[in-house]
Formats: structure tokens, sequence, C-alpha cells
């Protein structure tokens, strides 16, 4: 693939170029000294560490903004004792080769007040998909980079190369869209079998207490749940600035980003892919010990007809609602709008939600309907910790409800997608979903237990049916009136799994895993069920969100 992940993570926007040159300037000249900041690794294992003590009653993190800043962390739990390895203590793992592998990085630097630490990457993994009797496999090797330099700079980097082959129903979304979902773009590479890789790297800064800064090529999630109805991890990563602002009780977090609409499936790697941009507010506010309430809003836009629109400085103003400047400028791109909260009933249970409006007429919405533009979502949730009693046993239920056209724009590439994938949710919208979860963990094992129902109506006869984000809710829309959720053919998709990870390493990750799923889809014309088993070695460094 001539396609290079390195130079991606280099192509910025000559406005993102010089917003970043300008808060290296300002942070290059500030000299206080100051506590190291970092930002954990955006994974849902890492975070469930922490989450009994960053959500209990009083606490002050604001948890809805991800990747967690590790100052935040590192400040409201035990952190060095959850992160200290389970594996007793013997001669083997006194040797080099067992403090390396179940205790330290591969690699350590630290001299002065330089840190930096080496680890790999990888993924040896096979299994199979009973409905076929097909094999799939995945095998990854890279290299995760991090550390830091003095008080206030850290980075961390990762690159990866992957050869999968996947069950039937992924293998099929794969060769459609020639993305690995949350991936990078795949080849064929032999035996049925994809080529792809990725790459990612972040540098943050903090200038003081109140600032801290962060630009690179990686994800950003809004939310408290599994899901986010606002800006998820889902979609591949691109390249973005992001300042958080801590003042008081509130977190005000800016992301302005550039992202590319992958409008053909040709192979043609010498062609330039259109860029679209983005930029993101979200303001969290702690209301007492309990509440936390976070307001979002976000405009996607794209260059005009000429390709002289580029970064849009209109939209760079950190205090100001993208829809009077929408207004304004004469741009019809898109915005969204939603409110994320969280209640804690207790220090082991609490509610969370969030509310997403791409279109809200109220008269057209009291009415019921079914006016095609009340694309609304709608998402409801609960996490208790410490269950029962029991500790480090963790329950969570979600729902999670998108009207159809949803996340559609006029033109196609003005959607709220980013490389062929939805940057909110992975089933698009016309869709309502409900998800439960039961994890505990004993020492150095983590054991999951998930079961989810989804019903989506799919677009069919070449019609817009409202599911399809990368369809313009100009072209070929049914009806004006009487949309509802699953309208079109309609899929049910039961989900039932149980996992078992044993962590090898906390300080690399490295996990040993085993995996029953069983996946049952019914349409009105069939219905197809599979078991999936597979087992291997892995790093637990990021999300994959296979199940849909």
């Amino acid at each position: 693939m001539k396609n290079n992940n390195v130079v991606k993570f280099l192509q910025f926007n000559i406005s993102l170029k010089g917003i970043s040159m300008l808060l290296m300037s300002l942070l290059m000249i500030n000299k206080m000294a100051i506590a190291q900041n970092a930002f954990l690794p955006l994974s849902n294992p890492v975070e469930g560490l922490y989450e009994p003590y960053i959500n209990a009653v009083g606490s002050t993190v604001h948890t809805s903004g991800k990747p967690l800043l590790l100052k935040d962390v590192e400040s409201s739990t035990p952190f060095d004792s959850l992160n200290t390895s389970r594996v007793k203590d013997n001669k083997f793992t006194r040797t080099l080769v067992g403090r390396k592998l179940f205790k330290e990085h591969l690699l350590k630097v630290e001299e002065d007040d330089v840190k930096i630490f080496l680890d790999p990457v990888l993924e040896f993994s096979g299994g199979q998909d009973q409905e076929n009797n097909k094999n799939f496999t995945t095998n990854t090797r890279g290299l995760w980079i991090s550390g830091s330099v003095g008080k206030r700079f850290s980075f961390s980097t990762t690159f990866y190369e992957n050869q999968s082959s996947f069950p039937t129903y992924l293998d099929s979304v794969v060769r459609k869209t020639r993305v690995v979902p949350g991936q990078g773009r795949v080849k064929n590479f032999e035996n049925n079998s994809f080529d792809y890789a990725a790459a990612s790297g972040t540098i943050s800064f903090q200038l003081n207490k109140h600032f801290t800064f962060q630009f690179g090529h990686d994800k950003v999630f809004f939310g408290d749940g599994y899901r986010s109805l606002l800006l998820s991890d889902n979609a591949f990563n691109y390249p973005f600035v992001k300042i958080v602002t801590d003042i008081w009780k509130v977190r005000y977090t800016n992301v302005f980003a550039e992202m590319r609409d992958l409008d053909t499936l040709s192979h043609n790697d010498d062609k330039p892919f259109r860029k679209k941009y983005a930029s993101f507010h979200y303001l969290d506010v702690n209301l007492g010990k309990r509440a936390t309430v976070g307001i979002f809003e976000a405009v996607v836009w794209h260059s005009d007809s000429t390709g002289a629109r580029g970064f849009d400085f209109g939209y760079m103003n950190p205090l100001i609602f993208f829809r009077p400047v929408e207004f304004s400028i004469g741009s019809p791109d898109n915005v969204l709008l939603g409110i994320n909260w969280k209640y804690k009933l207790s220090s082991s249970v609490q509610l969370y939600g969030q509310i997403m409006l791409d279109e809200f007429v109220l008269k057209e919405v009291k009415s019921g309907n079914g006016w095609w533009a009340n694309k609304q979502g709608l998402q409801g949730g609960f996490k208790s910790f410490n269950t029962f009693g029991v500790k480090n046993l963790k329950l969570q239920g979600e729902v999670n409800y998108v009207r159809p056209y949803s996340y559609q724009h006029r033109e196609v590439i003005g959607n709220y997608g980013h490389y062929r994938q939805a940057l909110a949710h992975p089933l698009g919208a016309n869709f309502w979903e409900a998800i439960g979860f039961i994890n505990y963990a004993w020492k150095g094992f983590d054991i999951s237990a998930r079961l989810s129902y989804a019903e989506v109506g799919y677009d069919t006869a070449g019609l817009n049916l409202g599911q399809n984000i990368y369809l313009s809710y100009d072209s070929l829309k049914v009806n004006d009136y009487g949309n509802r959720v699953g309208q079109g053919d309609k899929h049910q998709i039961l989900w039932a799994d149980l996992t078992i990870h044993y962590l090898i390493n906390p300080a690399t990750r490295l996990s040993l895993f085993a995996e029953v799923s069983l996946r049952d889809v019914k349409n009105p014309y069939e219905t197809k069920g599979t078991v999936l088993v597979q087992a291997g070695i892995r790093t637990r460094l990021f999300n994959r969100y296979y199940d849909f």
C-alpha cells in the first residue's frame, strides 16, 4: 500500500500547522515548573480500573471527556497499586526476562528530566466462525513509544502493521468499504486476508493548572457510556488540536480537526481524498457533589467547489455557538448540538445519558407526525461499581435511540463521518439498541459478559430510508412525514458474548484472552446465526467496535 501512515500523521492542513506552531511557541516561552501531564490511552479496560474512584460522590474528575487526563486519575485513585503486577514474586520474575515480561516496560530511559518508554504492540490470535467453519486470524506487530521531557511536556505514539482475516459478517463490511472498522484502509494480502496499518501520536503540554494542550493524530470521545451519540472513537484516527481549560468546577474542551472523505472505492492511492474539517466545543460543569452536565456543539464543513475554502477561522472562536456563525457567513455547514449528563445516586451507582440534536423544530416534534428532519438521538444508562458489596463487580446497562436521517447532510461530504465510518455510533442512524454488561476483575483476570439487542432499518431498493449517513438527505428520500425508527429493511441483531482476559503486564497492557460470541441476525427474508470462538495474546490499548 503506497499510502504511508507516517505521512498521514504529518499531513496537517496549513491552518492546523499554524495553530500548532503558535501553541508550541507560547508553551516554550512559559517557564513555569508544574506537574507532569499526559493522557491515558483511550481504552475501556484502562479506564475501567479507575472508574469506581473517579465516579465516587464528591469526586471532581470530569469523566465524560476522553482520553482521561493522567493528572486527574493520579490525584483521585490509588494509581500505583492498581497498576502493580498481580504475578507472584519468584526467582524467575526477578530475572531480567521475568521483569520485562511481567512487570516492566520493554525499554525504559530515565535521564535527568527525560523519560522514554518503549513497548511492543502486538496481537496473535485465531478463531473460527462456525456458521461456515471459516477460520480467522490477526497478526499485529508494532511499537508504542511514550514519555515526557521536563514537567510539562509529554508524548505518546504507536505504529502497527496488521494482517487479518475476519468472520464472515465483518469480512463483507471490509470488502464493501475497504476499511477495517475503527482502523485503516486495506489491501488484499493472501488467502482472503487483508493488510492494513495504523499510526497515532500526540504531544501534550500543560501550560499551567488551567490550560492543557494536545495535538497529534488520534481520537476523541465525549460521553459516560459505552457508546456516544455525540463523538466517539468508532472512526479512524484524524489530526487535531485540543485545548482543555479548567476553571473552578468547569472544564471546557475545544477540538479542531481535519478529516477525510473517502468518496471513491478506487484503489488508486495516488488520487487524494477530499478534506473536511470539524470543530467541537464541550462545556462540562460539576453541579454539587453528584451531578454533572455537559453541553456539546460541533460543526463539519468542507472546501467549496473551487477548493479555495480550507480551515474556516470563523469557527475558531471558542466562546460562540456555531449556528449563529454559520448563519452570519452564509454557510450551509453541518451543525450538531447535544447534552451529556450524569447523576451519582451513590458512590456505587450512577445514571447517565445524552441528547443529540441534528435538527429540531418543536412544532414538528410535538406533532408526532414523523417529519424526516426530526433528527435526534437519545441515550440512557446506568453503572454500578462494587455491586452488592462485591469488590470489582461492575454492572452496566444502556439504551441508544437515533432517528432516521440523523448525521446526514445535504452534501455527502458534509456528513458526520470520517474515513467511511460514523463519528458517533457504528450503526449510523435509524436504530434503537439495548446493551447490558457484567464485568468482574479478580487478581489478574478480567471476566466480561454482555448481551445486546438492536433493531436497525437499513436502506433498500436504492432508496434513502435514513440509516446510511453517507447519503444526502436530498437524495431518494422516501417520505417527508411518517418516518419511524426501524423503517426500511429491518434487521434484528442479537449479540451475546463471554470474554476472559488475563493481564500479563500492567506496564505494557499485554494480555492473554479467550472469547466466545453468539451473533444472531433476523430480517424479513432469513435468520442467520453463528458462534465465534477465538483466543490469543494482545496489547489492550484501544477499543474495537465489531459488535454491529
